[in-house]
């Protein structure tokens, strides 16, 4: 059963997750060709706010060409809806409170930044689409909320983030010029590389935690690799990254059964456990992926749920409180949460936000002891979003180190700032509130939300694996000729199992003792899917022997 990586490793480890210093370098230029420009043209600081839409181009990051253009030009549109919405709250309630009513109406400042958060992460979870989730959506709304303080115009800051999305998109997608196939090779190569190091690792016999690290390690890149190739729209194909992945899959799969007999490894469709000779099938369509996840019982449900009490909560905490900016509670609660169920990783997220951001603190104190304007000032925040995109996948604290600075920063291009000492205190105890009101929620509401999860996605993908084994008996043990037709249920057993699968290390970091109960019959379901999977994808006969076999496999599941 999984268990979740030492604290150590999380809380200061710094895991390699290849060369990730080109893409930063595409971020920090994405805000810093627009401010420049701008800067030059006598704009001012306002046109700092082109760093809001520049958060686009991390979206686009890992990503082929052929689908970056359209992730990054989502996330730029997206990022320019908010940022109106946000100003467009923002204003008027500050205004408002400019003119002597209560700042009990900072509440509504607080209740479109949890609605806004807990919409994305629901989004981002049903879709699958990782990394950096509805982090700079939130706060991207929160920024510009601040912004409109002094009364800037909300069209105004659409358009700078609209600058900064368009700068983001063409940044992102200029090396298609010159190395079109670029994010492929070099996603092929980290997968390549990572087998080999785990494969490497086998005849040393090194410590059980090392060489399942590094199977992790080895599986997590195959996958992403093949999820990079299936955008690209070079899976199926005879191109040469197609093929040295597929040897690469296999030695993975080789090297994980050799514990097997060895005459099985003649069959292409041996049990290899959770990693298979076979690639993974691509992702179902949008609306399957969205729908499915419209259940109480569905990890984005859930996730968007506790989003949403947490951040009303927190904020609304720090009004009562009477700290002046309780968005910042809110972004600290958010970034406990939106990233999954998981309590073990989420209170190590909390851990890092505390940390990042009294470090970050320190880090915006010596900005403002120095006090650049203009090009310097610009330069810093390229810095910063360099670092951003450096640190954000590999230690989420010292990405909050970065993050920090960079938002207050923005915030502060349209005035909004007070003293340097204020500012560090307030932000500091805000955080405080948010991460604790967060923990809060993450360790009691649903306290048993795990269990529902694991057991809903089991039964989805049990009734997908009904269907097939259905099908296929319908159409009297189908031959390689006819596999395309059954590619749909293939394609949806495979995204239902990933989704157990995920369910499944919620559940036993949550609650081992219960997971433990279900782990055979959880395990079971995989193998049994898998075998199903791996067979079909080979177009290998479908005897009647195999599918009796299956059959009475997925009826002892069933009886369960």
């Amino acid at each position: 059963m999984p268990v979740p990586r030492p604290a150590r490793s999380v809380l200061f480890g710094l895991p390699p997750v290849g060369n990730r210093f080109p893409g930063a370098v595409r971020v920090a230029l994405a805000l810093a060709i627009p401010a420049t420009i701008a800067t030059l043209l006598g704009y001012g600081s306002s046109s700092l706010l082109v760093g809001l839409g520049a958060f686009a181009s991390i979206y686009g990051e890992g990503r082929p060409y052929r689908s970056r253009w359209k992730a990054v030009g989502i996330a730029a549109l997206a990022l320019t809806a908010l940022s109106f919405i946000g100003a467009s709250v923002g204003e008027p309630v500050h205004r408002a409170i400019s003119e002597g009513s209560s700042e009990t109406l900072l509440v509504l400042v607080v209740l479109v930044m949890a609605v806004v958060v807990s919409t994305c992460a629901f989004t981002v979870d049903a879709l699958r689409l990782g990394p950096p989730g509805a982090f700079f959506l939130l706060l991207t709304t929160e920024i510009s909320s601040v912004i409109a303080t002094p009364g800037q115009p909300p069209r105004e800051v659409a358009l700078w983030t609209a600058v900064g999305g368009a700068s983001a998109l063409a940044v992102s997608m200029a090396g298609i010029l010159w190395a079109p196939r670029a994010v492929e090779k070099n996603a092929v190569r980290a997968a390549v590389a990572a087998v080999e190091e785990y494969v490497a690792a086998q005849p040393n016999y090194r410590p059980p935690e090392s060489v399942r690290d590094k199977r992790h390690a080895a599986a997590l890149r195959l996958h992403d690799a093949w999820q990079c190739l299936y955008r690209g729209g070079i899976v199926g194909t005879e191109h040469p990254l197609a093929r040295e992945l597929e040897r690469a899959q296999i030695v993975m799969a080789r090297t994980i059964s050799s514990d097997h007999d060895p005459e099985l490894l003649t069959d292409p469709a041996f049990d290899v456990d959770d990693i298979g000779a076979h690639p993974p099938l691509p992702d179902p369509k949008i609306r399957y992926r969205f729908l499915r996840a419209c259940n109480p019982s569905s990890r984005a449900t859930i996730t968007a749920l506790r989003l949403l009490v947490a951040c009303t909560v927190a904020g609304s905490l720090t009004v009562l409180l009477g700290i002046d900016r309780p968005d910042w509670a809110v972004i600290a609660a958010a970034m406990v949460l939106h990233q999954g169920p998981d309590r073990i990783l989420g209170t190590y997220r909390g851990i890092h936000r505390i940390g990042g951001t009294i470090l970050g603190l320190l880090v915006l104190g010596a900005v403002y002891l120095w006090s650049p304007t203009g090009l310097v000032l610009v330069a810093v925040l390229a810095v910063l979003m360099l670092g951003i995109e450096m640190f954000l996948v590999r230690n989420y604290g010292v990405a909050v180190i970065f993050i920090t600075p960079m938002a207050i920063l923005l915030g502060a291009a349209g005035g909004a700032h007070g003293t340097v000492e204020h500012l560090i205190l307030s932000r500091m105890l805000e955080t405080a509130v948010g991460v604790a009101v967060a923990l809060i929620v993450l360790w009691g509401v649903g306290r048993h939300a795990h269990r529902r999860t694991l057991t809903w996605v089991d039964a989805r993908a049990r009734s997908v694996l009904h269907k097939l084994l259905t099908e296929i008996r319908t159409r009297h043990y189908a031959t390689q000729a006819n596999w395309s037709e059954l590619s749909e249920l293939r394609r949806d057993l495979d995204f239902e199992l990933r989704g157990s699968a995920m369910a499944g290390i919620d559940a036993a970091h949550n609650e081992p003792e219960w997971a433990t109960q279900r782990w055979a019959e959880h395990t079971d379901l995989h193998h049994l899917g898998s075998d199903v999977l791996h067979r079909l994808w080979f177009g290998t006969q479908v005897s009647r022997p195999h599918l009796e076999e299956w059959e009475s496999r997925y009826l002892r599941l069933d009886s369960v």
